[in-house]
């Protein structure tokens, strides 16, 4: 079942803001979601046409999904190849997938992976990426129905490369198309949209991660972080007006929605169940931090919604904007950071730095789009109290919100200026400098500061993003009791 979804614009963004192909959707009835799985079924069969899958061209158009899952009788991920069996358009398992793709934000990461492998076919300003990551580049968007919706993402199925049985008992290779579990029961999982969305994006980081050396190391910290964030969005996001365009607030399992909460209050900056900030080290070791500042920067105006540099756009929507009409416009504000954030980390990659933590990364974003470096390192800075900027950061505590917020303004601007590097509280081995007095440990007796002019998006209210309903506030407040509010 091959599925071929255009680059365009979706209905509306997490960010609230509407696109330019038409007003919200209404929550639909029943009777609108059978016209619409009618639909993308004919879509997928007139896409299914387009690629033969004979095992050595393509499955189908690189802007396309298919969805798969383990052939009777295969164990889990066991075998190499996995030997997957193909998904009928019609099976009910695969209608959240659909209905995700065609107007929620699933569509936006299978959109974002769409970019991202026009990016790495089509290379930058002169410059090429690997055979492999051409090569897999080319091939849909594999998703599979296998796993459990409690398994974490960072610990679902994901490789590259299948088979799948042939006529006479053979079996054909498909060895360059990328897949990632989604779980076996779509229907069944009421927090699909968001386990989906960390699973894509998941698929997205490592496909990027992989641009210039198949082979390298991976980044765990960075791959695991972005799809976290991408599942924080896509909680968030709204397909219709009111409780029914958005997730129920207790849906999904347990450790869904404490990690949601715990990203929206920063509270992975914290020791585990203290009111004490961590260490540098441990900061940038840390998932849930980069998760908390990419899901920053996506919101802020000055960063996600900001147009970038020209040439930025150029290898993704070349030849597709009429002339006078911004390619970010086109995009929307999602896909106008994703295309921003991920050519900076694969050119960084094909320039032989690939980056190994958030500094790498945002390092390398600023050295792409400098127009933002302002706000991505105060962003930076308030997200980790300035915790790699100066030995022991600066205060979290409610009580000493003035002085923080007046501190880590101080602490961004000099970094901006480059009189202090996102490093400079730190040691070639990530401790804090030995300067004759311990960096002291930020306890706090109460709940911790949100000085929210610091951050530059208020994360648990109305930035851009719609505001968090009745759950997603008792959320937080059960983080803020367990671990002190924090940025």
């Amino acid at each position: 079942m091959v599925v071929d979804m255009p680059l365009h614009p979706s209905r509306r963004t997490d960010l609230g803001a509407r696109a330019t192909d038409g007003p919200p959707r209404r929550p639909r009835s029943g009777r609108g979601d059978k016209a619409r799985a009618a639909g993308v079924a004919a879509l997928a069969l007139a896409a299914a046409s387009g690629g033969c899958g004979d095992g050595k061209a393509p499955l189908g158009p690189p802007d396309s999904y298919l969805v798969y899952q383990p052939a009777p009788g295969e164990a889990a991920a066991t075998s190499s190849p996995r030997l997957l069996q193909a998904v009928a358009i019609d099976d009910a398992r695969a209608t959240p997938i659909h209905r995700g793709a065609a107007e929620g934000f699933m569509g936006e990461l299978l959109r974002t992976d769409y970019l991202a492998k026009e990016l790495l076919r089509n290379g930058w300003q002169g410059r090429t990426f690997s055979p492999a990551a051409r090569a897999g580049a080319a091939e849909p968007t594999v998703l599979i129905l296998a796993g459990t919706r409690a398994t974490r993402t960072e610990e679902a199925a994901i490789g590259t490369g299948f088979s799948e049985a042939a006529s006479f008992g053979r079996k054909k290779v498909h060895a360059d198309a990328s897949w990632i579990e989604v779980g076996d029961d779509p229907p069944g999982d009421p927090a699909f949209v968001q386990t989906a969305s960390g699973r894509i994006a998941r698929l997205v980081s490592e496909r990027i991660a992989r641009a210039a050396d198949p082979a390298a190391p991976l980044p765990r910290v960075l791959l695991d972080g972005y799809a976290l964030a991408m599942e924080v969005i896509g909680r968030e996001w709204r397909v219709g007006e009111g409780p029914m365009g958005r997730v129920a607030p207790d849906a999904g399992t347990g450790t869904q929605r404490e990690r949601f909460a715990a990203v929206r209050q920063n509270a992975f900056v914290l020791k585990p169940d203290s009111e004490i900030l961590r260490p540098a080290a441990e900061l940038l070791a840390e998932p849930g931090v980069v998760a908390a500042l990419i899901y920053r920067m996506a919101q802020a105006k000055g960063v996600g919604r900001k147009i970038g540099p020209p040439e930025i756009y150029a290898p993704v929507v070349k030849d597709r904007v009429p002339p006078g009409i911004s390619p970010a416009a086109v995009l929307g504000p999602v896909r106008n950071f994703q295309v921003k954030l991920l050519t900076a980390w694969a050119l960084a990659a094909a320039a032989g730095h690939a980056p190994r933590d958030v500094i790498d990364l945002v390092t390398a974003y600023t050295d792409v789009v400098p127009g933002e470096r302002a706000e991505v390192m105060r962003l930076f800075v308030a997200t980790t109290f300035g915790a790699t900027v100066k030995p022991g950061g600066v205060s979290p505590r409610a009580a000493d919100a003035t002085a923080s917020l007046a501190e880590l303004t101080a602490l961004a601007a000099e970094v901006t200026a480059g009189r202090r590097t996102l490093r400079s509280g730190m040691t070639a081995s990530g401790a804090a400098p030995a300067d004759g007095t311990a960096p002291p440990d930020h306890a706090a007796t109460g709940k911790t500061a949100s000085p929210d002019s610091a951050a530059g998006a208020n994360v648990s209210g109305k930035s851009g993003a719609s505001a968090p309903d009745a759950a997603s506030k008792a959320a937080d407040r059960r983080a803020d009791r367990r671990k002190g509010k924090v940025l």
